[in-house]
């Protein structure tokens, strides 16, 4: 009986470890140590930590980079006896991905909506527009 519970714990752990690997985003606590991380470039689990607006264990911080590695966010090398860890994932990617969740998930696919909502909670001038629209003619090479 023991050697079936033993057996039915570790394939729970596989199963959850591979839920894991599945999860494309980040949590609110991995999003704060890869900005770190893209601030530092790299950094120790102590680094990490003395630039965290919130204090952390050192123990969690490890949980949630091993977690965020699982995940193939971050990578890690042994210097000495730290380990230090790198991102491997571009901050725009992340947030361009971030990005069209909110505008899938909350504004139901439209950009418009969002932009509205911006214009509504006063969160976007017409300074901001008029650079906005600047961009729009750069970057689609045309008129408006």
């Amino acid at each position: 009986m023991l050697i079936i519970s033993h057996r039915i714990i570790h394939e729970n752990k596989k199963e959850l470890k591979m839920a894991r690997l599945r999860q494309e985003g980040l949590t609110t606590r991995e999003m704060e140590l890869i900005q770190v991380l893209w601030q530092q470039k790299e950094a120790t689990v102590e680094m990490i930590q003395a630039k965290l607006p919130n204090r952390l264990e050192g123990s969690t911080i490890r949980t949630l980079l091993q977690i965020m590695e699982d995940k193939g966010y971050v990578t890690h090398e042994k210097q000495g006896r730290a380990n230090v860890y790198r991102p491997i994932i571009e901050q725009q990617r992340v947030q361009s991905s971030a990005m069209k969740h909110i505008i899938q998930k909350l504004f139901g696919g439209s950009t418009e909506l969002l932009l509205a909502r911006l214009v509504e909670d006063e969160e976007i001038d017409m300074d901001d527009v008029a650079r906005l629209r600047e961009k729009l003619k750069q970057h689609k090479g045309g008129t408006s």
